[in-house]
């Protein structure tokens, strides 16, 4: 992606560190246990750039119990509001799958 609004020169984001910021936000969004990583997607997602806008990919695994389009909603509210933010770049889209549900006490143990 390429600022032609300066004139001091162009700023470049590339499309790694939008997929890192998206994976952060993803990753601290209320009901979600982890994201799938996985040797593609280094971060648990895949950005696509076009210019000024960018779409996003993500891969979760979320608790069990928790509404998923409630969760769902909390990643998209994350990534676009920390993208925007961090790169002033335009979210087109945030299209989350999920993968799993972690069950407490089944899959992991109850805290305590």
């Amino acid at each position: 992606m390429t600022d032609p609004t300066t004139d001091r020169g162009p700023t470049r984001v590339a499309p790694d560190a939008v997929a890192r910021i998206s994976a952060q936000a993803a990753r601290h969004a209320s009901g979600v246990h982890s994201l799938v990583i996985v040797p593609a997607r280094p971060y648990g997602v895949t950005v696509r750039l076009d210019d000024r806008t960018v779409s996003v990919d993500v891969d979760v695994v979320t608790w069990y119990g928790r509404s998923v389009l409630t969760v769902a909603d909390a990643i998209r509210d994350a990534v676009i509001d920390q993208v925007t933010s961090s790169t002033g770049l335009t979210v087109r889209e945030v299209t989350v799958t999920v993968t799993d549900v972690v069950v407490p006490g089944v899959d992991v143990p109850v805290p305590t």
